[in-house]
């Protein structure tokens, strides 16, 4: 898992990022999603690491990323990556990115618009869509949306009891089924799980997603972005049933294009030799 990656650590101004990095070319960042870490991508960054130098992160405070202060906003988060590719020597990249990830480079699009190169979006769809159009149908299967961002200590104290069991009815109620996990990723994302900072981050994220990065999104309505913008989505998930995704990131990236894959939300680990083609495929076009 990794093979040729040299795992790092980077202090930025409000956080230690943890990373790895490998390959040589264009470099591109992979940005995971909740509730999982870096290791998401086990499955295709050896791939990219044949023509990309490949950074791939913890956002902050998930998996071995260490937040500095409270803010877990995605603008928090965006510049925590912004700085870490810096320090790495890369001014601009381009940006891969799942669920949690995908709002963080949505929002690092927006405030640092000359930095990114080309996006790529998988099963998402804007926050704000998101909130706007929570209805029963989706808030039962977003629960998450709605526990995680309660106030004061209740939802990590519930989780911190069992974290795995928690750990497990989220990827499970995502994806209707433990087997495609890898069970050494699985073990990792078991391990950030025991840690209870870890929670705490998820809880933040959340929070903040709720207050926040609307806030954020709502200043930002109208503006859009002309960079090459490639949105994937399972087709057996929920996002689809809800909203077109590319109805919805056309508001932004007016140039978007996407197609769903045969999948639940995990399309990387479920169909990583489709994810990858169409990832690759984006990116040499992009360059």
């Amino acid at each position: 898992m990794f093979s040729g990656f040299q795992e790092i650590d980077v202090d930025v101004s409000d956080a230690t990022i943890h990373a790895r990095v490998g390959g040589d070319g264009p470099p591109v960042l992979l940005l995971h999603g909740y509730p999982q870490t870096h290791v998401m991508w086990h499955v295709v960054a050896e791939d990219l690491a044949k023509t990309h130098r490949v950074v791939v992160a913890d956002l902050r405070g998930y998996g071995d990323s260490v937040a500095k202060t409270d803010d877990f906003t995605f603008r928090a988060m965006a510049q925590d990556q912004v700085d870490l590719m810096r320090h790495l020597g890369h001014e601009t990249f381009h940006v891969v990115s799942h669920d949690r990830g995908s709002r963080t480079a949505h929002r690092m699009v927006l405030d640092h618009p000359d930095v990114v190169q080309s996006l790529v979006l998988m099963d998402i769809l804007p926050t704000l869509d998101v909130w706007r159009t929570m209805d029963d149908w989706l808030a039962q299967r977003y629960y998450h949306w709605l526990f995680l961002a309660q106030p004061g200590d209740m939802p990590r104290r519930l989780i911190n009891a069992d974290p795995i069991c928690y750990l497990h009815a989220a990827l499970l109620g995502l994806a209707g089924s433990k087997e495609m996990f890898d069970p050494t990723a699985l073990a990792e994302y078991e391990r950030a799980a025991r840690n209870p900072s870890v929670v705490g981050a998820w809880c933040a994220d959340y929070t903040a997603a709720a207050n926040a990065d609307c806030v954020h999104d709502a200043q930002d309505e109208g503006r859009t972005s002309d960079i090459p913008c490639l949105v994937l989505w399972g087709q057996r998930g929920v996002i689809a049933r809800h909203i077109h995704p590319l109805d919805a990131w056309r508001a932004w990236f007016p140039n978007v294009m996407g197609h769903d894959i045969d999948a639940g939300h995990f399309l990387v680990e479920e169909r990583p030799d489709e994810v990858l083609g169409a990832v690759s495929k984006h990116l040499a076009a992009a360059r």
